[in-house]
């Protein structure tokens, strides 16, 4: 076994950590929590790109806070709406920054 403890291994949080979360169907205070958590998780496993569903229909609510909150975070370099193969305006591309010792 080439680790002790696997969960130190950046390869083992990165094949741990899902490349997408889906929110939709959750209210939107809990999902941006949500989100909060995947975001940092993918950040320390060295993710480069993570994609958020958030869903098309409904009021826009969940969009509108899930960009706010990419607008803000300080582990998002910049983000954009999906193109139509990987789910168009009901998911957004997160490009997460790129850490210093990297």
């Amino acid at each position: 076994m080439p680790y002790q403890n696997p969960h130190d291994s950046t390869l083992f949080k990165k094949m741990s950590i899902p490349n997408e979360i889906h929110l939709r169907r959750d209210k939107v205070v809990p999902a941006i929590q949500r989100l909060k958590t995947y975001i940092s998780d993918a950040k320390n496993a060295g993710m480069k790109e993570i994609r958020i569903i958030h869903g098309r229909a409904g009021s826009g609510d969940m969009r509108r806070a899930v960009h706010d909150l990419l607008s803000t975070h300080t582990h998002i370099e910049k983000f954009y709406s999906a193109p139509p193969a990987e789910g168009g305006p009901g998911a957004t591309i997160a490009v997460l920054t790129i850490s210093p010792h990297a």
